[in-house]
């Protein structure tokens, strides 16, 4: 989840635990800005965009694959209890068909219910709502119409939300908050609904790529959103609304992230529309939000969780000038001596934030620790971004190859695509430096670089002579 763990307190400055300084093969506030996203209008033609479809290769089937892969028709590796495929996902598993059939006949309405017992509490709107009046309760307040006598595509993607996105976009600390008083917060609040509702479409076209339906679903439900949520942030913000301000602005910054389709070419290094970083500016959203919220942030149902998380996460409280644990060869493109502070190098900060990440597993248990990352990149460090400074570039596409190695859906495609893209933009460097330290995301990426083709094809003919 982009920059939750540490935006309790900005001024705050402590020394985190020290770490060692890593080298090269032992590792394999921001803008404000509008969120955007793209308009989609629904269509009968047949796709136009000229891929080309080759024949699948021939293997080895399946046949004891679980029930999720099987409906997907694609390849299990059956590990048990959960495949990986399944796991990477944030889906449920079983190889139990009678299991799954079974739970699809109960009410997802009920089961839903059932795992957020609040929505039943006395105090709660939806207390005397049968199972169905709960679902058109839903398409009423996000202003749809209800189809009477069935469940909604709404209620059923909240239900996916539960149950399935919010481990894959979430820390263990905030899942529970998620699951529980944030939905309970969407009644009452539309634009977080859509929200809500949007990152589990997202989650489920990722999961589902062949139902075109969750296309226009996802697209619409982003689109009322962010302008519902526009026009709530520019009307009063303060204790009343601060809650479902946070939630949707977490969820939004997540989708604002995520990339369509695995482009470099289409990369802000080979850009020069400033609005081609929004997707890395845009992380800092929450940041502005609690400036706004300073003086009640305290009675946040959030506090708890911001303040818990950045007692657990030390690494972005190191503060201390020069070079002492930074990356040395990072240190050393940066400029960074044992005088410079984060006031007179911009790279500084950046770097002392990536260093201890390199050694940090990479995993969702530790994911926060790397997403809280763009959360707290300063202006300085942007401006250097859009100026494409290579050694501004080159911390970008460390962090976007550790990014790369945790394999979340959200993160994955934007990941690599820039992070290439960076490798392509650099790769023709006259630097020796600069070539070196592009190795590691370049083969974390699986890009392979100029320099590293002519030293395979050097050592090649070497061997034939």
């Amino acid at each position: 989840m982009p920059a939750i763990a540490d935006e309790s307190s900005q001024t705050e400055k402590g020394q985190a635990h020290s770490t060692h300084p890593i080298t090269l093969p032992d590792i394999l506030q921001g803008r404000k800005s509008l969120f955007r996203v793209p308009l989609y209008q629904s269509s009968g033609a047949e796709d136009g965009n000229g891929k080309i479809y080759h024949a699948r290769r021939a293997h080895r089937k399946s046949r004891a694959g679980c029930v999720k892969c099987k409906q997907r028709r694609v390849k299990c590796d059956e590990t048990k209890p959960h495949c990986l495929r399944c796991q990477k996902h944030g889906v449920d598993c079983s190889y139990d068909a009678g299991q799954v059939n079974s739970a699809r006949s109960k009410s997802v309405i009920s089961y839903f219910i059932d795992k957020v017992p609040g929505l039943t509490e006395q105090e709660s709107a939806t207390y005397t709502m049968s199972l169905l009046a709960v679902s058109s309760k839903i398409d009423e307040l996000l202003q749809m119409k209800s189809k009477n006598g069935r469940l909604s595509s709404n209620i059923r993607a909240l239900h996916h939300f539960h149950e399935a996105t919010t481990p894959t976009v979430s820390s263990e600390r905030s899942q529970n908050m998620m699951r529980g008083k944030m939905i309970q917060l969407a009644f009452d609040s539309p634009f977080l609904m859509h929200a809500i509702i949007g990152a589990a479409t997202s989650h489920l076209r990722r999961i589902y790529p062949e139902d075109n339906t969750y296309t226009m679903v996802e697209a619409y439900h982003w689109q009322k959103a962010i302008k519902q949520y526009s026009e709530e942030i520019s009307t009063a913000v303060g204790p009343h609304n601060m809650d479902p301000l946070y939630s949707a602005c977490l969820l939004m910054t997540i989708h604002s992230f995520s990339l369509e389709e695995y482009n470099p070419r289409s990369s802000f290094v080979f850009s020069d529309d400033p609005e081609s970083l929004n997707w890395l500016m845009l992380q800092s959203g929450l940041r502005h939000l609690l400036q706004l919220t300073v003086p009640w942030v305290t009675q946040s149902m959030w506090w708890d969780v911001f303040r818990r998380s950045r007692e657990g996460n030390p690494l972005y409280d190191d503060h201390r000038p020069g070079r002492i644990d930074l990356h040395p060869e990072l240190a050393e493109i940066c400029g960074i001596d044992d005088t410079t502070t984060e006031e007179t190098n911009p790279y500084h900060w950046p770097l002392r934030m990536l260093t201890p990440l390199l050694s940090l597993e990479r995993s969702m248990k530790t994911f926060t620790h790397y997403t809280n990352y763009m959360g707290r990149l300063l202006p300085d460090y942007y401006d250097q971004l859009l100026k494409k400074d290579p050694p501004a570039l080159i911390i970008l596409s460390w962090w976007l190859a550790l990014v790369v190695d945790l394999e979340v859906w959200w993160m994955e495609t934007r990941a690599k695509s820039e992070c290439v893209a960076i490798c392509m933009y650099l790769e023709e460097s006259d630097d020796p430096r600069i070539l070196s330290l592009l190795e590691f995301p370049a083969q974390v990426c699986g890009y392979l670089l100029k320099h590293v083709q002519e030293r395979i094809a050097s050592q090649y003919d070497l061997v034939v002579l």
